[in-house]
């Protein structure tokens, strides 16, 4: 037995009108275009931040090349100087051994002291700028895509560990 309902009484007629109406909505609010937008913003804001960073790494990059150049020239420097040594040595040769030894081995520890000293400062400043445009970046990307309630937290415990293991 089948029971035959109206047209209009029928659920599956109201159903069909509200799911019209409901895409007719959407498209009358222009929302696809709304969320095209939003992700087109989205993606402006990435590409920035991409260009950003890699802005930040060829100028970490210029900076390691300067100061391994900066590097190079004081091994030659050291390099000139410990010929100089030799050279004022061998001028010295009759004065008496037991003092050109004894000069000789001065300048060569001074010489190796000045390299020893000049590649740690190069080292260390490049691991520092290093550190700090790294930090800087990752602290960048942080900001733009994280809740603020754990982003205070996060940047805090990821400086200190970042901190103490490059420094």
């Amino acid at each position: 037995m089948e029971e035959h309902v109206s047209f209009w009484a029928d659920p599956s007629t109201w159903v069909s009108v509200a799911i019209t109406l409901f895409f007719v909505l959407i498209v009358i609010k222009k929302v696809p275009a709304i969320f095209a937008k939003m992700l087109d913003d989205r993606s402006k804001e990435i590409e920035k931040q991409l260009e950003n960073a890699r802005s930040l790494r060829e100028e970490a990059a210029t900076l390691l090349a300067k100061y391994e150049r900066d590097q190079l020239a004081a091994e030659k420097q050291a390099e000139e100087l410990i010929a100089n040594a030799k050279a004022e040595v061998k001028s010295l040769v009759t004065e008496s051994k037991a003092h050109i030894e004894e000069m000789t081995k001065r300048r060569a520890e001074v010489a190796e002291q000045k390299i020893a000293q000049a590649e740690a400062a190069a080292v260390k400043e490049i691991r520092t700028l290093t550190v700090n445009i790294a930090t800087s970046a990752a602290r960048d990307l942080i900001e733009a895509n994280m809740k603020a309630d754990d982003h205070d937290a996060l940047i805090k415990t990821g400086t200190e560990k970042l901190d103490a293991k490059l420094h």
